[in-house]
């Protein structure tokens, strides 16, 4: 067991070592990097994306053998299946909250995950380089912000809990929905909508909010997150749409706070 966590950690560093790769493409972005490619009415894509993507995905490969998952190299391969399998994966986002970058709100962040198959979530990082937050985690052992040791909120009460979500890129803004949608979360003492669900977990994770759920969530969006949470004694609930469509329902608490609008029982992957 402590051969496997000396080998977490290592790949841990390497991970942090490859968001800090691609901090510096995105710090140092010139206007031609600020590029936009819009992917329908709410959804954009930056020149950007894919400059820190190639370098953070070299970096990986340089270090690792272990297969990589990303936003730009699942596009280019539309056929692809996602099983589920032993085998471990390198999920890397290389910029959640491109809206954000392009407008210098700073809630954004470089994502990179680490995961066994479709199920099992290993470590993840997520870096914030405006803030120069770094934050980090290995299930079973911890999370961590800029190396001190952080955990979950003990909220108990949902009336005085805070909820982060997000509008799903493809959502139907009819009234039908949002009605719905508001009836979901009206319960909350406060709702959060950062335009980051890497940043939202992260904030979970170190106790800034109680609580994060979002619908038709991309998966390298959220696993890294997904891990720090677990990692910090959260509970995640997450399943996803189908094994070419990555697209995934999550919902992440303290494990103290219970969702009422929990994901289906046999759908999902449970992490408590």
């Amino acid at each position: 067991m402590h051969k496997v966590i000396a080998e977490f950690d290592k790949l841990l560093n390497i991970a942090k070592e490859a968001a800090l790769v691609g901090a510096n493409i995105l710090k140092d972005s010139d206007s031609s990097l600020k590029e936009t490619q819009y992917n329908g009415l709410h959804d954009v894509q930056l020149k950007a994306d894919e400059v820190a993507e190639k370098n953070i995905v070299s970096y990986l490969s340089s270090e690792t053998d272990i297969d990589i998952i990303s936003e730009e190299m699942w596009k280019a391969s539309p056929n692809k299946v996602f099983k589920d399998s032993s085998d471990l994966l390198w999920v890397v986002d290389p910029l959640d909250g491109s809206y954000n970058f392009l407008y210098n709100i700073p809630f954004y962040c470089i994502s990179i995950a680490l995961w066994q198959g479709r199920k099992s979530p290993i470590l993840g990082v997520i870096y914030n380089f405006y803030t120069n937050e770094l934050f980090s985690g290995i299930v079973g052992k911890g999370s961590w912000f800029n190396n001190i040791k952080i955990r979950t909120t003990d909220t108990k009460d949902i009336g005085k809990a805070i909820l982060c979500t997000g509008f799903p890129v493809n959502i139907d803004y009819s009234t039908e929905n949002l009605t719905k949608y508001i009836y979901k979360i009206r319960d909350w003492g406060k709702i959060r909508l950062f335009g980051s669900a890497g940043l939202s977990l992260a904030y979970v994770a170190s106790g800034r909010v109680d609580a994060y759920q979002e619908e038709d969530i991309m998966f390298w969006d959220v696993a890294a997150g997904i891990s720090l949470v677990r990692a910090a004694g959260g509970m995640v609930d997450f399943m996803f749409s189908d094994e070419r469509d990555l697209k995934m329902k999550v919902v992440a608490t303290n494990n103290h706070l219970r969702i009422e609008d929990k994901i289906e029982e046999g759908k999902l992957g449970s992490q408590t």
